[in-house]
This record gives structure tokens, sequence and C-alpha cells, in this order.
């Protein structure tokens, strides 16, 4: 089973590739850090952060945290989260992905199904759609998709390289249980 995250207002970028990638994530840009913990502990999700002050708060309450560095891009980020929670490779897989917007399942739907919702050269053009169960957006493989399997290819070359060789740590260490 798949590790899951809570994710602070700061990371909200990160918060979407995560869901993309069929991780189900938490995040509320409103969210205090008060209820982060609360939802971590209560529904065991590993809080990602960039902010010192509550990675502390987690560990005291032995509440799994992963410190990022915020000055890292989004592929570094994900790149050390998936290496500290102990992932392995990220597969792209749109019948696993998440709704990037609100964190709900989505399932693949028919063209005719969509008809009417999507612009109508991305109907002419797509053969395959998903629909969010939560909130109804749809999707799609298109230029957004190949740039996220890069993203994915980056990320499997990253982590090929990180087990030839030993870790260099830029950033932080990971606060955990």
């Amino acid at each position: 089973m798949k590790n899951r995250f809570i994710v602070d207002g700061m990371l909200g970028s990160l918060a979407r590739k995560l869901r993309i990638f069929g991780y189900d994530t938490l995040y509320n840009a409103d969210l205090s850090d008060n209820e982060i913990l609360k939802a971590a502990s209560s529904e065991g999700r590993t809080i990602l952060t960039s902010d010192q002050q509550l990675a502390d708060r987690a560990s005291k309450r032995r509440i799994n945290c992963i410190l990022l560095n915020e000055e890292n891009d989004d592929e570094d980020r994900l790149a050390t989260v998936l290496r500290e929670a102990g992932e392995g490779e990220v597969h792209l897989n749109p019948e696993e992905t998440r709704c990037s917007v609100c964190n709900g399942e989505v399932e693949p739907v028919g063209r005719d199904e969509v008809a009417g919702a999507v612009p109508e050269g991305v109907l002419a053009k797509q053969e395959k759609f998903y629909r969010c169960k939560s909130c109804g957006k749809i999707y799609w493989i298109g230029g957004h998709w190949k740039r996220l399997n890069e993203l994915s290819e980056n990320l499997k070359s990253n982590n090929q390289d990180n087990k030839k060789s030993p870790p260099q740590h830029n950033s932080p260490p990971a606060t955990s249980r």
C-alpha cells in the first residue's frame, strides 16, 4: 500500500504532482499546523513540509514527517519524498492517478460521456478520458501528461543514480517516527 500524505500550505504544486502519481494526498492551503498534525495523527498520514517548527512539533508527537528544503524545485522535492518514504520508483498510470484538484479517485469514461465538456479538438484527437468520482473534473493524456512522464523518467534515473552512490544530503534530514 502506498504512503498517504498531508501537505502544508507552502507545497501545493508538490501535492498536485503526488496526486497525479497516485498518492492519496491531502492539501488545503488554509489548514493550520494544528489541523495538519491532527489529521496526520488520526489518519496515519506523513506530513510534508518545509516548515522546521511544524516538523519539530510532529517529531515530538511521533508523527511521520518529511522536512523538505524550500529552495528545491518540485522534482527534487518529489525525489526526496519518494526516497524518505521508501516508495522506490514512481509510476505514472492513468488508472491509478488521483484528481489533482480534490484528491478523489478517477475512473475511465467514454468519449460520449465527455462530449460538450471538453474542447472539440481534444474530443476528436483523444480516445481515453478519465473523470474524478468526487468533483467531476475530466482528464486525458495530453501534453501535460507527457511532461509528467518525463518527470517520472527523470525520477527513475535519479533513483538509479542514488543506488550507485551514497546519498548526498543537500536538504535537511527527514523527521520520522
